[in-house]
């Protein structure tokens, strides 16, 4: 089965390390000033990444209901990316060690944070496969209002006015195969133009993943 939603990633991983020379070291016990600054960075990084982390696992309950098993799943590599001189932080968790995971049957939680303000803008759980096929008779309307109530009762959008796109909608989920997918896809229009895209997992009848145009590396 396909995946619904693969978003890219460009991984940029610079460290600022400063660009200062100690000019004299009274002993050689000083530590040289660049690798002071090194070492300031790192743990700046360090203590944004742990509160990307602490955002991501409080989205998960809050947004689908969801808790990761930290304890029991493993955790992915988790890497900074760049758009368009903006940074996002992607972080993510799964139940089977493997940076390519292969099968329907792993269990994913995947979040993308836009680095500069903490802010969620793309959050999917993956559950593996439907347990049968009794998804495939999981009507379209019933879950287009569970889409439309949960982009409402989230506020996923920050309170921006947003209209429902009906026809992107219809489109993608009458295509040829599209009874097979484990999920319906909603598109929502806001904030000048921008997209929001909903994804509805018929198995579950519950919203599993949505993905703002923030965060997203197009093509």
């Amino acid at each position: 089965m396909k995946s619904t939603k693969i978003l890219g990633l460009a991984l940029v991983g610079i460290l600022g390390t400063g660009g200062v020379t100690a000019i004299a070291h009274a002993s050689n016990n000083i530590v040289p000033l660049n690798t002071v600054m090194t070492e300031q960075a790192v743990e700046q990084d360090s203590y944004k990444e742990n509160k990307f982390k602490e955002v991501a696992l409080d989205a998960f309950p809050k947004n689908f209901n969801e808790t990761v098993d930290t304890k029991n799943f493993y955790e992915g590599k988790n890497e900074f990316y760049e758009i368009d001189g903006h940074k996002f932080y992607t972080i993510g968790w799964s139940n089977k060690n493997s940076e390519f995971i292969n099968g329907n049957t792993a269990i994913q939680y995947s979040a993308i944070l836009d680095a500069e303000t903490n802010k969620i803008v793309s959050l999917q759980y993956h559950p593996g496969e439907a347990k049968n096929q009794n998804y495939k008779n999981f009507s379209y309307d019933e879950a287009k209002n569970l889409a439309t109530n949960f982009v409402k009762e989230n506020n996923i959008l920050d309170g921006k006015s947003y209209e429902f796109l009906e026809e992107p909608s219809k489109e993608v989920n009458t295509a040829k195969d599209s009874k097979e997918d484990w999920y319906y896809h909603f598109y929502f229009k806001y904030d000048g133009g921008k997209t929001c895209l909903v994804n509805v997992n018929k198995d579950l009848k519950k919203v599993t993943e949505f993905s703002l145009d923030e965060g997203q590396l197009q093509g």
